[in-house]
C-alpha cells in the first residue's frame, strides 16, 4: 500500500489569519469572509442603535473567549464602517442572513454618509497610566483624522503641542539648560543632548512613548504644566473634533484585557473617557477576552457601577458551521493531486465516518456534506472539540486555529506535524480526538486550572497500558474535561459508549471495533469509573478520589502559614526585579555578577542597613529595595524606611521603596493553590508536582515581579529624604544613573553609552580589551566595535583622529578631559621620576572618574594611553626588566593590573610610494587603518571589500567617467600577486596616487555597490546581443538578474577571474533562462528561476505514477530529456553541459512532452496495461490514485509490481465491498461483532450446527475487514446461499438462541433473558465473544446458583412432593445413570437402609 502523506496532497493556505492582529491587517488580512452570525448582527445592530443614540448613551464592549473570532468580528466592524457604500453592499449581498436585514444596512449607510471617523488600536499591556491611555487615545484618532483626510485636525495634541512648546525660542533655551544641567538628572535619563534633538525624535513618525515619558517625569519635576495631559484636555481636544468637522468618532480598541490588569487600582480616568458618549458621538470600543463584568465586579464599587453605565456587553460566539468551514478553508489542496485527493475524500476517507458526522452534523445543525468533507482529514468528533477547546480551557489561550497553524515540529504535535506524518492509507488515517493530547495538554497544561489538571494529570499515573488503551483514556480524559468545563451542554462530549465509537469510527485498524471494550477494561483496572446519566446510559471518568480535595486544602493551609514575605521575595528572584543596565548592575549589585540588588523586608530591614552601613564604597555604590506582601505591612514599613532615610549613618544608602505594589491577596491565593498542588501531586505524579511548583514561582517571578517593575517605586537618599516618585522600573534606573554620574560626571559618556552590552561591564578579557583600545584591531577583543558608542564624534577613525584633545572641535569631549588630565600627570611623572607606573595611571582613573573592573574600563584606558605604545617609549618592571615598548606589551601591562596587584610595571620611522599605497587603499576600499603591515596583507583585505561588491569590479568600465579605470584594474591585478610581485604593484599605484590628489575621492566615488549594478546592466545591454535581458522579461524575471549573476560570482575566488572567464559564467545564465521559458511553456507554470522550474517539475513527477525506465523504453527519442528529468526529481546536480542538453531536448519536442503529461492516465494505462486488464477508465484512475507518489525514481520492475498489487487490491475491494453491502442489506449492520452488540446475542449462536465452521470463517472476514481472495468470495457465497438472516431478523429465534447457547441448563432458573444480558453488559468481554467464553459461563452460573438460593431450591422441592413413589422412582434411575455424584452418595449411605 502507498505511503503517501497528506502533505502531498494539500497544504495550508498562506492567506489564512486566524488571529488578527496587527501584523495580520498589516499583510492584507480579508474582511469580507467574516460570517454574519447571530452575535455578529448583535453587534452591528447595536452599534447602529449607539450612532443613532438610541441606547441611552452608551457605547459596545465586545467580549469572546480565545478563538471565537471576537478580533475578526471587530476588524470587520471597523471595515464596514470604513469602505465605500458599494463594497458594503457587495458584503451584504454576499451572505443570507444579511440580505433579511435590508433596514439595517439602509441606517448604517445613512449613518456612514453623514461622517465616521474610525480608529483601531491593537493591545494595551504598555498602558500603565491614565496619562499613557490618554497619550493613546490622541494619537490614534489623530492618525484616523490624517489617514480620513479630515480637515480640521484640533487644537494641538499632546505630542503636538510639546513640539509648540519646544519651539519657541525661550523655552528651547530652558530646556538645553535642563538638559545640560550636570547637576540634573536629566543630561543621564535622555539619550538627546538639545531640544533640537528632541523635537526631531517627536518629529518622527516612529515610536516615542519612552520620550515622551521622559518629558513627563522632567515637566512634573520641574513644574513645567503645559507639558501633561489629563481627562478634562483629552475631553475638550475630543470635543473640539467632533464639532467642528461634524463628525462621529468610533475608536475600536482590540486586546484591551491587559488595561485592567494594569490599572485595576482605579478606573476612575477610563470611565470619564467612557462617559463622553453621553454628550458627543465618541464611542469608545473595547474588545476582551472575558465579560465586562469580571474586570467591574471587584474593586471600587462606585467607579465600576458607572463603568458598567457606559456600556453593552456584546458577547462574540462563532456558531459550529462557521468554524468548520473556517477549518475546510484552512486547507489548499495542491492542482497536481485534486483527482486523487477527490477520489480518495470520496471514497473510503469519507464513508468510514458516516455515523460519526451525521451525529455531529445534527448536533451543529450543519446540512450541507461538503462541510465535512472539506475538513478532512480531521475526523469530525475531533472538529466539533477544537471548535469547542479554547472556551473549555480559558487559561490555556490554545484554540484550533493555533492547532492547525501551529508549525511542523517534532516537539509539538499539531496539524502540519499531522500532515507530514499520516497518510490516507495509513492504519490510522484521521486525526482522532486522541492525537490533540500533545497539543492541548503535554504542550499547553502550564496555563490550565487546577479542577481540569486534576482530571487530565491521571493520565500520567498509569503504568504498563497498551497503545490502544493510551488512546482510549486520552479521548474520555479529554471528554470528560471539555464536558465539565462547558456544564455538560453538549451531549456528544459525555463519554459514553456510543459517543466513544463515534470517535474512532473510521479507524479500520481495530480501534472502531474495540473502543469500548477497552474503556470496559480500564473500569476494571480502577483507571476509569462509569457513572450514571440520564437516557440509562453511563459516561466514563477519570477515577478521581473524593477525598483528595480535603487533603489539597491542609496543605493549603500549612502554605499560608509558612509564606514570610522575605520567603516570598526570595522565591520570586525579586531582587533582580529592576532589570538594571550592565553599567548599573556593575555599580549596585550587591552580588558581584548576578545583577542582584539587596532586597529588604519589614522583618530583616534593620539588620541589613546596619551591615552596608559598615562597608566602604568607591566605585560601587550601595542601595536596598523594599516589598512587603500586602497594603498593611507596606504601610508600616513604609514609616521605618523614612526614618532610616533621614539618619546620617545610612547616607551612602540608597533607599529604593517598592511597597506600592504588594504582592496583594488574589495573587497569594494563586500562589497557595499552586503550591498546595504541587505538595499533593509529590510522591505520586513528580511531574505534576513540579509544574505546579512552577506555576507557583511564576506568580512570584513572573506576574508579581512584572507588576512591581511596571508599578510605582519611591527612591530615597539622604540628600532626597522625601523621595521621588517614579511610574516604573524604568524611572528607578534613571534615578540610579543620576546617582553615579552625580559622582562621576564624565562616566555618563561611557558606562551609559547606547549600544554597550553585559560583556563590556565584565573583566572577562582586559588585556585584549586594552589592546583593542590601543589599536582599534584585535580580533578577539570583547570590545570590538566599541567605539561607534563611546566616540561616535571621533568616527570613522578614531584611533587616527589627530590630537583630538587639542582639536577646537573634538576638545570639550569626556575623552578629551580625562586625556588632558592622563597627559599632565604622565608628564608630570616622567619630570619627577623619569617614569610612572601603570598602576598610579589606573589607580587615577578609577578614584576620579569611577574606572570600574571591567572590559569597558580596559578598552578606554587603552585608548587613552595608546600614543605611549611604540617607539620613543619603552617598558620595565620592578625586577630591573626593559624592553621595547610595543602596543601588545602595553596592553598587557593594563590587563595585568585591572583586577588584580601584580607587580609594578612602568611605562619610563616608509617612502612616500609606499605611504600614498596605504592611504590611497585604506580610504578607497573602506580598509580599517593601520590594519596593513604589507603589500600582501593589502591584497588580501582588497580581494575582500571586491567579493564584497557581489558583482565584478571589471563591469566598472562601463561607467568609468573620469578615466581612473586603469587604476582598478591594477587592483584586480595586485589581488592576482604575491610577496615582491605584490609589493611592485602596490609601488606601481603608489605612484598614481602621488601624482593625482584627486584619485581616492574619484576611486571612492567609484568603487561602489550601485556603480557594479549599473556598470553590468550597461554591459548586459550588449552582451551577446542583449539575450540575458529579453528572457528574463520573457520570464518576468527582470528584478532577478543581477541577483542570479551576483550568485554566479559568489565564490570565493571570483575576484581572480579575467572577463573572459566572467562571461562564460554569465552565458550559463542564457541556459538557465532558456529552460526556464521552455518548461513554463511545457508545464503550464510562471516559473520565474530555475530552482523554481526544477521544483514544479519535481511536483509534477510525484504523481506522474510512472517509473522513468519505463517512460525511456515507451519513448525511445525522449530519453535524454528524461534522464535529466530523473536527476532533477532526485535533487541531483545538473551539469552546465547536461543543462544545455535539455535545453535543446525541451525546444525540440515540447509539444510532444507536454502531451503526454496532459495525458498521463492514458499513458499510465498503456504502460501498465498486463495489470489493468477488465478495467475501466475510471477504475485505472482509482488504482493510479491509490498509488504512493514517487514512482518516477523506482526501478521500472518495482513500479509494476505496485501497480499489479494496487490493482489486484482494487479487484479485492471490490469484491470486499459488495461483500460489505450485502451484509448490511441482509442483517441490517456494520459486521457481525456490531450486530451482536446491537441485539445482545452472540451471532454464532443463531448459526446452525451444520453450517457453523463457514459462517464463523465469513464472520471472521467480516469483522476484521480483510481477507485473501478466497476468504472474501467463499463468504461470499456463503451469504448468498444461507438462510440464516431469516433467525436473525426474528426476536423469538434471536432469544431462543441466547437461551440455548448462553443460558443452557440454567433457563429454569434464569427466565429473564435480558436481565442475564444486562449483567453480562458489564464485563470486558465483547457480546460476539460470550459464546463458549470462560468468564461468560462463569457468571452464568453465578446468576443461577443466586436464582437457586433465592428461593429455587423450594420450587424442586414442591416438584418432588407432587410427585408419587413411581415418578420418583423413575426420576431417581435416570438421574443415577447422568450423575456419578448421586450415584455415588446413594453407595456411601447404604442405599437409604
Amino acid at each position: 500500500m502507498a505511503n503517501n502523506k497528506y502533505r502531498e496532497y494539500f497544504d495550508i493556505d498562506e492567506r489564512y489569519f486566524p488571529c488578527i492582529d496587527d501584523a495580520a491587517i498589516n499583510a492584507g488580512a480579508p474582511w469580507e469572509n467574516t460570517y454574519p452570525h447571530s452575535t455578529f448582527i448583535d453587534m452591528l445592530t447595536e452599534m447602529e442603535r449607539a450612532l443613532a443614540r438610541q441606547n441611552n448613551g452608551k457605547t459596545l464592549w465586545i467580549e469572546g473567549a480565545y478563538g471565537t473570532g471576537k478580533s475578526q468580528c471587530a476588524y470587520a466592524l471597523r471595515k464596514i464602517l470604513e469602505v465605500p457604500e458599494a463594497e458594503l453592499r457587495d458584503y451584504w449581498d454576499r451572505y443570507e442572513p444579511l440580505k433579511k436585514k435590508t433596514d439595517l444596512l439602509e441606517k448604517l449607510i445613512g449613518h456612514k454618509k453623514k461622517g465616521i471617523v474610525v480608529a483601531h488600536r491593537y493591545a494595551s499591556g504598555g498602558i500603565m497610566s491614565a496619562r499613557d491611555l490618554f497619550f493613546a487615545i490622541q494619537e490614534s484618532v489623530k492618525s484616523a483624522l490624517v489617514q480620513q483626510n479630515v480637515a480640521y485636525l484640533g487644537e494641538n495634541t499632546l505630542k503636538e503641542s510639546i513640539i509648540a512648546w519646544l519651539e519657541d525660542t525661550d523655552h528651547k533655551l530652558m530646556f538645553n539648560s535642563l538638559l545640560q544641567n550636570p547637576d540634573k538628572e536629566w543630561e543621564a535619563l535622555f539619550s538627546q543632548s538639545t531640544a533640537d534633538e528632541v523635537l526631531n525624535a517627536l518629529r518622527r513618525n516612529g515610536e516615542v512613548k519612552s520620550l515622551v515619558d521622559n518629558i513627563f517625569r522632567l515637566a512634573d519635576k520641574e513644574g513645567i504644566t503645559a507639558l501633561t495631559i489629563d481627562s478634562d484636555r483629552l475631553i475638550a481636544w475630543l470635543t473640539d473634533i467632533i464639532d467642528r468637522n461634524n463628525v462621529r468618532i468610533v475608536f475600536i480598541w482590540d486586546e484591551f484585557s491587559d488595561y485592567f490588569k494594569n490599572n485595576r487600582e482605579s478606573l476612575s480616568e477610563f470611565q470619564r473617557g467612557a462617559a463622553l458618549v453621553q454628550y458627543k458621538p465618541f464611542y469608545f470600543i473595547v474588545v476582551t477576552h472575558e465579560p465586562q463584568k469580571i474586570y467591574v465586579a471587584d474593586n471600587d464599587r462606585g467607579n465600576q457601577s458607572k463603568v458598567s453605565d457606559r456600556f453593552i456587553s456584546i458577547p462574540i460566539v462563532l456558531p459550529d458551521n462557521i468554524a468548520f468551514d473556517l477549518i475546510g478553508h484552512a486547507f489548499t489542496v495542491k492542482p497536481a493531486a485534486m483527482s486523487d485527493w477527490n477520489t480518495l475524500v470520496d471514497g473510503d476517507l469519507g464513508s468510514q465516518t458516516s455515523s460519526a458526522r451525521a451525529a455531529v452534523m445534527k448536533a451543529t445543525n450543519i446540512t450541507n456534506h461538503q462541510v465535512m468533507k472539506d475538513i478532512m482529514p480531521i475526523h469530525p468528533m475531533t472538529a466539533l472539540l477544537l471548535k469547542n477547546i479554547a472556551s473549555a480551557f480559558k487559561s490555556n489561550q490554545r484554540s484550533m486555529f493555533d492547532f492547525i497553524k501551529t508549525a511542523n515540529t517534532d516537539d509539538v504535535k499539531a496539524f502540519q506535524w499531522y500532515i507530514d506524518n499520516t497518510g490516507p492509507f495509513d492504519d490510522h488515517p484521521l486525526l482522532t480526538v486522541d492525537m490533540l493530547w500533545n497539543f492541548f495538554y503535554e504542550k499547553g497544561k502550564n496555563n490550565l486550572t487546577s479542577d481540569i489538571r486534576l482530571i487530565l494529570d491521571t493520565y500520567q499515573q498509569q503504568q504498563n497500558l497498551r497503545e490502544d488503551e493510551k488512546a482510549v483514556l486520552k479521548a474520555i480524559l479529554i471528554m470528560q474535561a471539555i464536558d465539565q468545563r462547558l456544564g455538560g451542554t453538549i451531549d456528544l462530549f459525555k463519554a459514553t459508549e456510543q459517543n466513544l465509537s463515534y470517535v474512532f469510527a473510521g479507524i479500520s485498524s481495530g480501534l472502531d471495533v474495540s473502543c469500548k471494550n477497552l474503556a470496559k477494561g480500564l473500569k476494571e483496572k480502577g483507571v476509569l469509573v462509569a457513572n450514571p446519566i440520564s437516557g440509562g446510559r453511563y459516561a466514563y471518568a477519570a477515577a478521581v478520589l473524593a477525598g483528595d480535595q480535603a487533603k489539597i486544602d491542609n496543605h493549603k493551609k500549612d502554605v499560608r502559614q509558612n509564606s514570610t514575605t522575605s520567603k516570598l521575595v526570595t522565591e520570586g528572584g525579586l531582587s533582580t526585579v529592576l532589570s538594571l543596565s550592565p553599567a548599573l548592575r556593575l555599580r549596585f549589585e550587591s552580588e558581584p555578577g548576578t545583577g542582584k540588588i539587596m532586597p529588604v523586608t519589614a522583618a530583616d530591614f534593620t539588620r541589613t542597613i546596619n551591615t552596608l552601613r559598615d562597608k566602604t564604597t568607591g566605585w560601587n555604590f550601595h542601595a536596598v529595595i523594599a516589598f512587603a506582601k500586602d497594603e498593611a505591612e507596606a504601610a508600616t514599613f513604609r514609616k521605618a524606611i523614612r526614618i532610616a532615610v533621614a539618619d546620617k549613618q545610612y547616607e551612602s544608602i540608597v533607599f529604593i521603596d517598592a511597597l506600592s505594589t504588594p504582592l496583594g491577596s488574589e495573587a497569594f491565593e494563586q500562589y497557595v493553590d499552586f503550591s498546595a498542588m504541587a505538595i499533593y501531586y509529590q510522591g505520586s505524579n513528580n511531574t505534576s508536582s513540579r509544574e505546579s511548583s512552577d506555576k507557583a514561582k511564576r506568580v512570584l517571578d513572573q506576574d508579581w515581579k512584572n507588576r512591581i517593575y511596571n508599578g510605582q517605586f519611591v527612591v530615597y537618599t539622604y540628600a532626597n529624604q522625601e523621595g521621588e516618585k517614579l511610574g516604573n522600573g524604568q524611572g528607578v534606573a534613571s534615578v540610579l544613573q543620576s546617582i553615579v554620574t552625580n559622582r562621576f560626571q564624565q562616566i555618563q559618556a561611557f558606562d551609559f553609552a547606547r549600544g554597550l552590552t553585559e560583556n563590556h561591564h565584565k573583566l572577562t578579557q582586559g588585556k585584549n580589551s586594552a589592546s583593542y583600545g590601543i589599536t582599534g584591531t584585535t580580533k578577539s577583543s570583547p570590545v570590538n566595535g566599541i567605539e561607534k558608542y563611546l566616540f561616535p564624534t571621533l568616527l570613522p577613525t578614531a584611533w587616527s583622529a589627530s590630537k583630538y584633545w587639542e582639536n577646537p572641535a573634538t576638545n570639550s569631549l569626556p575623552i578629551s578631559k580625562i586625556k588632558l588630565d592622563i597627559d599632565k600627570r604622565v608628564q608630570l611623572a616622567f619630570s619627577r621620576d623619569g617614569q610612572i607606573s601603570i598602576g598610579e595611571i589606573y589607580d587615577f582613573l578609577e578614584e576620579t572618574y569611577g574606572f570600574a573592573p571591567c572590559n569597558l574600563s580596559a578598552f578606554i584606558a587603552g585608548f587613552l594611553l595608546k600614543e605611549y605604545g611604540r617607539e620613543p617609549y619603552r617598558y620595565s618592571d620592578s625586577s630591573g626588566g626593559h624592553e621595547q615598548m610595543t602596543e601588545d606589551k602595553l596592553a598587557e601591562m593594563l590587563g595585568n593590573y585591572i583586577g588584580k596587584s601584580p607587580k609594578p610595571t612602568y611605562i619610563v620611522k616608509m617612502t612616500a610610494e609606499e605611504m600614498a599605497f596605504y592611504e590611497l587603499t585604506e580610504k578607497v576600499w573602506s580598509i580599517p587603518a593601520n590594519s596593513c603591515s604589507s603589500a600582501g596583507q593589502a591584497a588580501i583585505a582588497v580581494s575582500t571589500k571586491m567579493r564584497n561588491l557581489n558583482l565584478p569590479v571589471w563591469c566598472l568600465e562601463e561607467v568609468d567617467t573620469v578615466g581612473i579605470f586603469d587604476v582598478v584594474q591594477k587592483y584586480i591585478e595586485l589581488v592576482q600577486k604575491e610577496g615582491n610581485e605584490a609589493h611592485k604593484k602596490a609601488v606601481e599605484i603608489g605612484k598614481i596616487a602621488a601624482a593625482k590628489p584627486s584619485l581616492a575621492d574619484n576611486l571612492f566615488a567609484l568603487l561602489t555597490s550601485e556603480n557594479c549594478q549599473k556598470g553590468m546592466r550597461e554591459y548586459l545591454r550588449s552582451f551577446e546581443g542583449g539575450k540575458v535581458i529579453q528572457l528574463a522579461s520573457a520570464i518576468d524575471a527582470e528584478n532577478n538578474v543581477l541577483a542570479d549573476i551576483r550568485r554566479l560570482f559568489g565564490v570565493k575566488h571570483s575576484c581572480l577571474w579575467d572577463k573572459q572567464t566572467g562571461e562564460d559564467e554569465i552565458r550559463k545564465l542564457l541556459t538557465e533562462y532558456s529552460v526556464v521559458k521552455e518548461s513554463n511553456a511545457i508545464l503550464n507554470t510562471t516559473a520565474h528561476s530555475l530552482n523554481e522550474t526544477y521544483k514544479e517539475w519535481r511536483e509534477r513527477l510525484k504523481f506522474i505514477g510512472i517509473s522513468c525506465e519505463a517512460l525511456r523504453a515507451k519513448y525511445p527519442a525522449f530519453v535524454k530529456v528524461i534522464d535529466i528529468l530523473l536527476k532533477i526529481y532526485k535533487q541531483e546536480d545538473i551539469l552546465p553541459e547536461q543543462l544545455k542538453v535539455f535545453h535543446s531536448e525541451l525546444v525540440a519536442n515540447g509539444a510532444e512532452i507536454r502531451e503526454i503529461l496532459i495525458n498521463d492516465r492514458r499513458v499510465f494505462a498503456e504502460v501498465y496495461e498486463p495489470y489493468l486488464e477488465d478495467l475501466s477508465d475510471s477504475d485505472t484512475a482509482d488504482v493510479k490514485s491509490k498509488l504512493q507518489t514517487g514512482l518516477f525514481e523506482l526501478p521500472k520492475t518495482d513500479c509494476n509490481v505496485k501497480v499489479k498489487e494496487a490493482a489486484e487490491e482494487f479487484r479485492k475491494n471490490q469484491l470486499k465491498s459488495q461483500l460489505f453491502r450485502l451484509w448490511k442489506d441482509k442483517a441490517g449492520t456494520k459486521n457481525p461483532r456490531e450486530w451482536s452488540s446491537r441485539y445482545r446475542t452472540p451471532i454464532l449462536c443463531c448459526v446452525p450446527e451444520a453450517e457453523f465452521e463457514k459462517a464463523k470463517k465469513t464472520f471472521e472476514t467480516l469483522n476484521h475487514n480483510w481477507g485473501t481472495d478466497t476468504e472474501i468470495k467463499a463468504a461470499l457465497a456463503f451469504l448468498e446461499s444461507t438462510t440464516l438472516f431469516d433467525a436473525l431478523s426474528d426476536d423469538a429465534k434471536r432469544n431462543a438462541a441466547f437461551k440455548r447457547g448462553i443460558v443452557g441448563e440454567y433457563s429454569a432458573l434464569l427466565p429473564d433473558l435480558d436481565k442475564v444480558r444486562d449483567t453480562l453488559a458489564r464485563i470486558s468481554v465483547d457480546t460476539y465473544d460470550w459464546r463458549d467464553n470462560p468468564s461468560v459461563k462463569g457468571k452464568v452460573k453465578q446468576l443461577a446458583e443466586a436464582e437457586y438460593n433465592a428461593g429455587g431450591s423450594d420450587m424442586v422441592l414442591r416438584k418432588i412432593d407432587e410427585m408419587d413413589d413411581a415418578q420418583l422412582k423413575q426420576y431417581l434411575k435416570r438421574l443415577v445413570k447422568d450423575s456419578i455424584t448421586v450415584g455415588i452418595e446413594i453407595l456411601a449411605n447404604g442405599g437409604g437402609k
